[in-house]
């Protein structure tokens, strides 16, 4: 399908917007520092409800994983089918529950996999879908891991995956700016954690649409040397929109070497306290270039641990990040 084409069927889509496109900098759901989690995270920690898991170490607000039909997989309560947010109704039974649980969904995750122009086109109508229905439950950001292969979900090349990425990318703007919810795409993979790639792609928008949702582990994870994780943020910080946090702990003698991507990785992931990224360092960084917003928590060294590990590692991280947080220039 032409490029001209497969944006005539998105923007189709939207419903006439009466909404003004704010800058992420002054929508009040970005303008304060906050310790979130992915929920996927909170299984498993010895609670029945995903609230009260969140609750049992101290944070109040979620990201959220949303599927092709606007369900939240890991929004769940014991015995209860997963919350939605597809319908009118069902945004409302969502955001009622949020306040009476006193609880925030600060983002919503969807992963898109990017292989034909069939493929951009569906997931640009499942972002327009999701960009209408978020601010229901009263969030206004959309993050987007994006894989883009080939026909047979083998690797690209460089030039393929920036140019498909550029065209997606312009397809996001336009539902940005019809929507006023914030987008974001997400370092990760071989291609994301290279500047030489992210920033061009980026480049295709303002960052105030299409953002960047950063993880600085996911550039460890690539094999950046660990002194390289600072400038590298450095670079990217001006199209921060929203955060992850993870560490790792790697022998001393790999830290500041270029290593394979993804070498021993869950092997020597590490709370956040006590890995090797001086996430102090990095607040700091992200502060001075603008950035006010949501800390995820996607810890995952949580599978060395039992139920009752994997929530005193939670809480931990959490106490350790708002305490870095009460460090930063007011």
């Amino acid at each position: 399908m032409r490029s001209g084409c497969f944006l005539g069927v998105v923007f189709s889509l939207l419903l006439p917007c009466t909404l003004v496109a704010e800058s992420a900098a002054t929508r009040p759901d970005s303008r304060k520092w906050e310790v979130t989690i992915r929920d996927p995270y909170l299984r498993d920690i010895g609670e029945d409800t995903v609230w009260a898991a969140a609750k049992s170490v101290g944070i109040t607000r979620l990201e959220c994983v949303l599927d092709e039909n606007l369900a939240c997989p890991y929004l769940l309560e014991k015995g209860a089918a997963p919350y939605r947010i597809d319908t009118e109704e069902n945004r409302k039974i969502l955001a009622r529950k949020l306040e009476s649980e006193g609880m925030s969904i600060g983002c919503f995750a969807m992963v898109v996999r990017l292989a034909t122009p069939v493929d951009e086109q569906r997931a640009a109508e499942w972002i327009v879908r999701a960009a209408k229905a978020a601010p229901g439950v009263g969030c206004r950001h959309i993050m987007l891991p994006v894989a883009i292969v080939d026909e047979k979900g083998e690797k690209v090349s460089d030039e393929r995956f920036v140019t498909v990425g550029r065209r997606f990318v312009r397809a996001l703007d336009r539902i940005a700016a019809e929507t006023g919810v914030q987008l974001m795409l997400e370092n990760l993979g071989h291609y994301w954690n290279r500047p030489e790639i992210l920033l061009p792609v980026l480049r295709e928008s303002e960052p105030d649409r299409v953002g960047l949702l950063h993880d600085v582990c996911n550039m460890y994870w690539f094999g950046h040397p660990l002194d390289k994780l600072y400038s590298l943020t450095q670079e990217v910080a001006p199209f921060v929109r929203c955060v992850h946090v993870k560490s790792v702990k790697y022998p001393t003698d790999r830290r500041n070497q270029q290593r394979s991507p993804g070498w021993e990785y869950i092997k020597y992931a590490e709370p956040v306290p006590t890995g090797d990224i001086d996430f102090g360092r990095i607040l700091a960084i992200y502060a001075r270039a603008g950035y006010v917003g949501d800390l995820c928590i996607e810890d995952d060294s949580l599978g060395k641990f039992d139920a009752a590990g994997k929530k005193k590692a939670i809480a931990d991280d959490v106490a350790f990040l708002q305490e870095l947080i009460a460090r930063l220039p007011k």
